[in-house]
């Protein structure tokens, strides 16, 4: 067979430009050496021009998702026929719905509320809805915990607020429930630290609140499981003499958050290498538990200052309540019993639960509704007496971070021995969107399982809690300030 005039011109140009054996190859092998496609080069089959297409076509479209993957945000989801946990592994999930797919828990996942979502009738402002008892969470404390529950009237009792390491003075030096926001006329509050009267490092009695362990809890003989089975039933106990304290937030479409916070009079830091860092006068924990139309959808549990968010099937139950653990110390919130690992430049620090004294906070809170838009605290029905004031100091609940040159404190790598107090409910983002206590921006991620073996980067604590930076996270009236 002759090659063609034009390729074999064609060849002896290549062969002059270095390009050997050319005159001896085929037609199609001198077109495609040459750089010749069709039309140019007839000899190429067709199906050769059909593999070319679908590489090209294959590339645009990997160009294509991994563009969409990228820069949209996705949530986590189940496509029809995968499992969530393949979904999880596959990376095929995210926070805003399966690709092509409406995703039905995005109505409750990120909610946006408008004033004419709210009711204005009296009675419904002030109303908890009986499910948000029938499905509140049930709190296993560390069985050799030593600082336990605290009641926030009692906590005030005990300190003295002080602005700029220096006691406020007149007749807020003895504030309690029903007029600590008036420590807001001092710089905002922002300032203004409920500092104990006694030494803390001497452990006074009302640091422990040992009165306050909650009584024995009966929980048959049924044991336990995590995840959707519910097999094991409460039966008695479980009522601390601290109130808990619940504020309700309807957010509108039939969205509800039933925010449990949990008040303790001091936290004991973590070790690392036999040194302890966080320890903090006054410590405000929480759990939510978010609500589409009376059903629990999602649960979020605060870890230091940040906190993880599970779907409601994930978490261990009983008789149908989400069972939580307090952590040693600490009293973060967890999922499970056991070691919970934090990395940290000098090494690993472990926050640790187990499955000690069960707390039910229903049996004993201040219960309230909130209206996120407005910044109005009321008492429920369930406790119309309950006092409201306390919510609105927008201070913090412990000392201020003391000073390097206090015999009590030392540092390393930007953690501190002992650190702020932290700021109360109002400033835990009651408004948010997403169920996480992070800004609208940020990630949140729901688990779908429990993980045993999760090794997390800690955060850092600095010098404590202040204010958040971001507006929207503040409280409503203090977000332009």
């Amino acid at each position: 067979m002759k090659s063609s005039p034009r390729l074999v011109e064609e060849g002896h140009a290549l062969k002059e430009k270095g390009y050997a054996g050319v005159e001896h190859a085929t037609p199609k092998q001198d077109c495609l050496k040459a750089g010749l496609l069709p039309p140019n080069c007839p000899q190429v089959s067709a199906g050769m021009q059909q593999r070319h297409l679908k590489k090209v076509t294959v590339l645009v479209g990997s160009i294509i998702l991994g563009y969409l993957f990228i820069h949209i945000d996705l949530i986590n989801c189940v496509p029809p026929g995968i499992p969530q946990q393949g979904c999880d592994w596959l990376g095929l999930c995210g926070h805003s719905g399966w690709i092509g797919q409406h995703d039905p828990r995005d109505n409750y996942f990120d909610v946006v509320t408008s004033p004419e979502d709210l009711s204005n009738d009296s009675r419904v402002v002030h109303e908890i809805p009986q499910y948000v008892l029938d499905y509140a969470p049930l709190v296993h404390l560390f069985s050799g915990e030593q600082f336990w529950p605290g009641d926030i009237a009692e906590h005030l009792f005990h300190v003295t607020p002080e602005l700029n390491y220096t006691p406020i003075q007149g007749r807020l030096q003895y504030s309690n429930l029903t007029n600590l926001d008036e420590l807001n006329e001092f710089e905002r509050g922002r300032h203004v630290y409920l500092t104990s009267n006694d030494n803390v490092e001497e452990r006074p009695d009302w640091l422990g609140g040992e009165k306050n362990i909650p009584d024995d809890f009966d929980d048959g003989d049924d044991g336990v499981e995590s995840g959707a089975d519910e097999i094991r039933t409460q039966s008695k106990g479980g009522r601390s003499e601290a109130p808990a304290v619940l504020v309700t937030v309807d957010k509108g479409k039939g969205i509800v958050d039933a925010f449990w916070f949990f008040f303790y009079s001091y936290n004991l830091g973590n070790k690392v290498f036999n040194i302890r860092f966080g320890n903090h006068v006054g410590d405000w924990e929480h759990t939510l538990v978010r609500f589409q139309h009376g059903k629990p959808q999602l649960v979020y549990l605060s870890e230091h200052n940040f906190g993880e968010a599970y779907s409601y099937d994930a978490v261990e139950k009983i008789a149908g309540r989400p069972v939580v653990y307090s952590a040693t110390g600490s009293h973060a919130m967890y999922a499970r019993p056991g070691a919970h690992p934090y990395v940290l430049p000098l090494g690993i620090l472990h926050d640790q639960t187990d499955r000690g004294p069960l707390w039910d906070p229903a049996l004993n809170s201040h219960t309230y509704t909130y209206n996120h838009l407005t910044d109005t605290l009321r008492p429920s029905n369930f406790t119309p007496q309950a006092p409201t004031q306390w919510f609105y100091f927008a201070g913090h609940w412990g000392d201020r971070f003391y000073p390097l040159d206090d015999d009590r404190q030392y540092g390393l790598v930007g953690e501190y021995h002992y650190v702020s107090g932290p700021l109360g409910p109002r400033f835990k983002h009651l408004s948010r969107r997403k169920v996480c206590q992070g800004g609208y921006r940020e990630a949140c991620v729901i688990k779908h399982w429990l993980d045993p073996d999760e090794l997390k980067v800690w955060p850092g604590l600095g010098e404590g809690e202040d204010w958040p930076d971001d507006p929207e996270m503040r409280p409503p009236e203090l977000s332009q300030q």
